[in-house]
């Protein structure tokens, strides 16, 4: 009977950090007192919230949908080039109203349309305007955000933001693993496939491999053996150790060399 291929899952891994999103939230709190920023947006609101109140702000995902061709065509030549210049001149993603409050722990199962669920200095510039490198991440697989894993079977794709310490990132890499391989685990688990525990051991898997083939390939005798791979040992011990590695080579032989990884 042919056996069944295992039916893998595609599992979004998300992992946060509550000392990144306190650098997001405090970046924030001095950003929006700073005066230069409450004036620049101060002046951007006077130039274009009549608008944006009557059709809706690039960020509703409500009022956003309905807008028409000449809406989208209005917002992009007139108003998102202003967005993007603050964008870059305060280094932030986005442009956010100064007197916006944010909880200093996010809370990410809480979604509001209306409204980014953080701050504008928690995701950079280039991933929410720059449209072609947000195809570009999203054909590869990656978000752009920086903290998401996605595991396909036994392999795990892991967004890595070079902007944080390396303690973060080598935190971020442990706990995406050991959670994504516990989930693979259980997921080979529930359709009766075996996980494979074994670990590499190279130099047996050698002298395996040798006895293997002086026993069936040359038909040695396992004394004969004994004395040309263990010529330093007792002879009892010696026939004894080739016992054991024909059945240790027998055993990866006969299907368990899948486990080596």
């Amino acid at each position: 009977m042919k056996l069944a291929h295992p039916r893998y899952t595609l599992e979004f891994l998300y992992t946060s950090f509550p000392e990144l999103d306190k650098v997001e939230w405090y970046k924030w709190e001095f950003l929006r007192r700073n005066p230069e920023y409450r004036a620049d947006y101060k002046k951007f609101a006077e130039a274009h919230g009549k608008w944006l109140s009557k059709k809706g702000y690039w960020y509703d995902l409500d009022k956003r949908p309905n807008w028409e061709p000449s809406d989208e065509k209005y917002f992009y030549q007139k108003i998102a080039p202003e967005i993007v210049h603050l964008c870059q001149k305060w280094q932030i993603g986005d442009l956010h109203p100064p007197h916006w409050r944010f909880k200093k722990k996010r809370n990410w199962e809480v979604f509001k349309a209306e409204r980014p669920s953080g701050p504008a200095t928690g995701f950079p510039l280039e991933t929410n305007w720059n449209h072609r490198l947000i195809v570009d991440l999203m054909e590869m697989g990656f978000t752009g955000t920086g903290r998401n894993a996605r595991r396909y079977g036994h392999l795990v794709l892991v967004e890595f933001d070079l902007k944080w310490p390396i303690k973060d990132l080598s935190d971020f890499a442990k706990r995406v693993l050991i959670r994504a391989q516990s989930n693979y685990k259980a997921e080979l688990e529930e359709q009766g496939f075996h996980f494979p525990i074994g670990r590499r051991r190279f130099d047996e898997y050698s002298t395996h491999l040798r006895v293997w083939d002086l026993r069936k390939g040359q038909h040695k005798k396992l004394a004969e053996i004994a004395e040309i791979v263990f010529p330093n040992q007792s002879k009892e011990l010696g026939l004894r150790m080739v016992r054991d590695h024909l059945k240790a080579a027998e055993k990866l032989v006969m299907g368990r060399y899948k486990e080596i990884r």
